[in-house]
């Protein structure tokens, strides 16, 4: 077998017995003229150079010429002769294994010739992995600790943001871009439509790329916009953090807290339910088998029907979006003239009766998702419509339960005085709002009108509320 031999020592070692490259040569060659087939092909050396890393003139040439294939069998006088970090001897170690270059060691066992030698390659990456981790958490524990100080931790500033002179600045062209999605949003414009608004417009993103929903979407839920640095957002989020007044804001706390009030309303929706002009869709919920209310258009006129009777599941009749306009609106002048009633359940807010029917709610999803089940097995329903239905429900569920944590030790919930005058200005001008304004009171006041309908009964009074539901 072609063999080759590397030796070095350093400054230090130049004087000791035995280190000598000469020395270093002499007992390696002895070694291969030892080894049946073995031929020694090129001898690299690197006096004067530590083995702290690989930087060194004939360590470079070993490795191109390893992946050259210019020998079968590497040998040193002893493993430290090689390397001294686990983490570079590692890399060699794989290294050679691609390219099936055995390794060997005059005066230890470690090798790659026997059993043995490979049982201690083996032991050397479990002790690289140790490495490598210990690394890590250092790693990880000094960012947190300069985030803890509210110091830069390097990497991409950020859209709308720059650093400059050691201080983060507003880039204002990017920033008035940023405004603008945050306005949008709320005027009940998606992320995907924001995006094609902006690349229609021809404005692109800092790299010059289009924009896309995802890069909407990280855009405005980035907290850096109102000047909080945070921490532990894609790793170590069990130790997640944030550190106020570190950015320069670009919008204010309140219309950012309000798109993300939005954007939760909208996750417990699916995307057309979210932006489409029917703005009681996924809020309004049937009294009898609590499925939601989907938007229609019949003989040009929006009306709502419930989902249950898709599948011949409930017998609710559809009704005009008018008829529960003005239902709605009746509710909302009873609550506006007596805001003590705003309180989320009827029992002064008590926690555990809002517990207890949330879990409620999560109980009928999963009584619902058999039945959908049941329907499917018995081929009563599509596939296309079951998987819609389920992922409905998931949605639902998933909605439900960080609602239920986000009770947990929850102070009493009361609507605040600027969303009041907001209902006030609502009531007195429902029949002038968009509909986008309408779907944006919506999501972010309303969680769910459980209604029920009287087809028989005058107009007036085929829709009654059995219960409004605030966020």
């Amino acid at each position: 077998m072609r063999t080759a031999i590397y030796v070095r020592v350093s400054t230090e070692e130049q004087s000791q017995e035995g280190y000598s490259i000469s020395a270093q040569k002499e007992r390696c060659t002895r070694f291969i003229e030892s080894q049946p087939d073995w031929d020694l092909v090129k001898i690299y050396a690197d006096p004067g150079y530590s083995a702290k890393d690989l930087k060194r003139p004939s360590m470079k040439q070993l490795i191109e010429d390893v992946e050259k294939d210019y020998f079968d069998v590497i040998v040193v006088y002893r493993l430290d002769r090689l390397v001294r970090s686990v983490l570079d001897l590692h890399h060699l170690l794989k290294l050679f294994e691609k390219n099936r270059v055995m390794f060997k060691s005059v005066t230890e066992v470690f090798d790659t010739t026997t059993a043995m030698g490979r049982f201690f390659i083996t032991m050397v990456g479990a002790m690289a992995e140790w490495e490598r981790n210990n690394l890590s958490e250092r790693v990880s524990f000094g960012m947190e600790q300069m985030t803890r100080e509210g110091k830069w931790k390097g990497g991409y500033v950020g859209f709308g943001h720059d650093r400059k002179d050691g201080e983060f600045v507003i880039v204002e062209h990017e920033a008035e871009v940023l405004r603008d999605m945050y306005k949008w949003y709320l005027e009940g414009l998606s992320d995907r439509k924001i995006a094609i608004k902006l690349n229609d417009m021809g404005i692109t993103t800092r790299s010059g790329a289009w924009w896309t929903e995802r890069k909407i979407r990280t855009a405005l839920i980035n907290k850096k916009n109102i000047g909080i640095l945070q921490y532990g957002i894609r790793v170590n989020q069990d130790k997640y953090f944030e550190v106020e007044n570190v950015y320069p804001p670009i919008i204010d706390k309140e219309t950012f807290y309000k798109c993300y009030s939005v954007r939760e309303a909208r996750r417990s929706q699916n995307g057309r339910q979210a932006t489409s002009d029917y703005y009681y869709s996924g809020i309004l919920t049937c009294a009898r088998c609590g499925t939601s209310f989907k938007g229609i258009k019949a003989r040009g006129y929006k009306r709502y029907r419930c989902r249950g009777t898709l599948m011949d599941q409930c017998d609710m009749p559809t009704t005009a979006e008018s008829l529960i306009d003005n239902k709605f609106v009746e509710a909302l002048k009873k609550f506006t003239f007596n805001p003590s009633e705003l309180v989320l359940d009827k029992n002064e807010n008590n926690n555990q009766e809002k517990t207890d029917n949330i879990n409620k709610e999560i109980e009928k999803i999963k009584s619902r998702r058999k039945k959908w089940q049941y329907a499917w097995a018995n081929e009563t329903i599509r596939d296309d419509e079951f998987q819609d239905l389920m992922r409905e429900e998931q949605e639902k569920e998933d909605y439900y339960k960080n609602k239920l944590a986000d009770f947990q030790g929850s102070s009493n919930q009361i609507i605040d005085a600027d969303m009041l005058d907001t209902m006030k200005t609502a009531v007195d001008n429902w029949h002038l709002l968009l509909d986008a304004e309408k779907k944006q009171l919506m999501q972010i006041a309303i969680d769910k009108i459980i209604i029920d309908i009287d087809k028989d009964a005058p107009k007036d009074k085929r829709v009654t509320i059995k219960e409004l539901i605030w966020r």
